[in-house]
């Protein structure tokens, strides 16, 4: 198959593919959607479609009156195929399925593509195959394919001014990646603050495999959790604090990218107040309307007003934000009342 042909089919099966809401998935790099659109129950330019499937307290008013079908067997079928070709022989250390690695090719074309500041990406890849989305070969996609991608890339960047503003005013923070998945910062990162990464305990597998072999020399504490937990007993600081080296009082920020979408309204009010209630920063590129923020159109200001609000009277301040879809997805960069971040 020639190059580009199969590099667009790599591309193309993560921008296009939509696949199923797994109960409880609640990771950014993993359980998401094909990069190309929203998360499943969210129609690009409008509110979310409602709750993943079991969880009640999706937003009112119903469904829009035209929905797609979030699934095709067929499709699926072949996704899986093409990723169990791009992983014969695979050094990487993944050992995991298509549908939670396709973010990190993605990635690693949107690097390539300089829309991102990603390299890690391509590094975490098979040798073997990884040129598909080489520089020189992410280079030839097609714009129209390119802009599928757009909100993968618009939150990256987000996240990432974040974090840079974060560790430019703290000399000694920590970072606490919800739902990691693969996420590249503890590496591109390293060395600039202490790294906790918590995720279902078959996902930190496969991350901790993934640096074994990539990235040895990088330092991570991981919490194996299924976020769901969080409803009742210990808040995630204190489940942080018990079995790893987190300490509470050290400047915090915790990055959610994408992860709400798949929790049900206890488990995200759970992680968001702990996360202010500790003086930490938060930095989120999620959807709040099953926390009671509509979406208010297109345009930044009116969305911005409703999610000043909603983090006011959770103790946190407002600062950098955006939107996407009319408002169903929101980029915030909030810091608490009685900050230590």
């Amino acid at each position: 198959m020639p190059r580009i042909s199969a590099l667009a089919l790599v591309v193309a099966a993560a921008a296009l593919q939509r696949p199923s809401m797994a109960p409880l998935r609640c990771n950014a790099l993993r359980a998401e959607p094909g990069p190309g659109g929203p998360p499943p129950g969210v129609a690009t330019g409008g509110p979310p479609r409602g709750p993943p499937p079991g969880v009640k307290g999706g937003p009112p008013g119903g469904p829009p009156k035209k929905q797609r079908d979030e699934t095709n067997p067929v499709v699926d079928a072949a996704v899986d195929a093409l990723f169990s070709l791009l992983y014969v022989g695979d050094d990487s250390g993944a050992a995991d399925s298509s549908k939670n690695l396709r973010v990190l090719w993605t990635r690693a074309v949107l690097s390539g593509r300089g829309i991102i500041d990603d390299p890690q990406a391509f590094e975490w890849l098979p040798t073997n195959t990884r040129w598909l989305v080489s520089p020189e070969n992410a280079k030839r996609l097609p714009e129209s394919l390119i802009e599928k991608l757009e909100w993968i890339g618009s939150r990256t960047r987000f996240l990432d001014q974040a974090v840079d503003a974060f560790l430019a005013e703290h000399a000694s923070p920590q970072i606490v990646v919800v739902g990691a998945g693969y996420d590249t910062r503890c590496a591109r990162y390293g060395g600039r603050a202490k790294f906790f990464e918590v995720d279902l305990p078959s996902a930190v597998d496969a991350k901790k495999r993934i640096l074994a072999k990539r990235s040895p020399s990088i330092t991570v504490e991981h919490l194996p959790l299924n976020l769901e937990d969080l409803k009742a007993g210990p808040s995630l600081p204190e489940r942080l604090a018990s079995s790893t080296s987190f300490d509470a009082s050290r400047p915090t920020l915790y990055v959610f990218e994408a992860v709400l979408f798949y929790l049900s309204p206890p488990a995200c009010s759970a992680l968001l107040d702990a996360a202010l209630n500790q003086g930490a920063r938060v930095a989120l590129t999620d959807s709040l309307t099953k926390l009671g923020v509509a979406p208010r159109g297109p345009a930044p200001p009116p969305n911005k007003v409703a999610c000043a609000e909603f983090f006011e009277g959770r103790g946190g301040a407002l600062g950098a934000h955006d939107v996407r879809w009319g408002g169903a997805l929101h980029y915030a960069d909030v810091v608490a009342s009685s900050s230590t971040a």
